[in-house]
């Protein structure tokens, strides 16, 4: 498990140096992806696994951002890459190709579900965070004296 941890930290963090983000925003990224992907093993890898770990990724994301006075996307899109279901979207192609339809479409239709779990989440996340405004920091040189 511990491995796991590691190896989705670094995704996110590697992730975001192959899109270029800027270097002072890579830790942080690490560190939510790191976040999100330990809920996610700790609720067993279900669908709700899935919501619940996106919803917490897309938050921290959106108050990071507003923190740091940054877009969202740039934090979002490396951090959520740990919870894509990729092996569940190749998992799903391999049984299709091998005429196991049955599993191919048992998986397929869990992997659609966890994408449409991480939507939803993410979603939501955005709407909270449209109603929240942090206060902005006025640094005017008259107003320093």
């Amino acid at each position: 498990m511990l491995v796991q941890c590691l190896s989705s930290m670094f995704a996110s963090a590697f992730f975001g140096m192959l899109l270029k983000q800027p270097r002072d925003t890579l830790v942080h990224t690490s560190l939510i992806g790191l976040n999100g992907y330990i809920l996610f093993l700790l609720l067993h890898q279900s669908t709700l696994a899935y919501f619940a770990a996106a919803l917490m990724v897309g938050l921290l994301c959106e108050l990071t951002a507003r923190i740091k006075e940054r877009t969202t996307t740039l934090y979002l899109v490396s951090a959520i890459i740990p919870l894509v279901p990729g092996l569940g979207l190749y998992r799903t192609i391999m049984y299709a190709a091998n005429n196991d339809y049955d599993q191919a479409l048992a998986t397929g239709s869990a992997t659609i579900a966890g994408i449409g779990a991480i939507a939803l989440a993410l979603t939501i996340a955005t709407v909270v965070f449209t109603k929240v405004r942090l206060p902005v920091r006025n640094d005017s040189p008259s107003e320093r004296n």
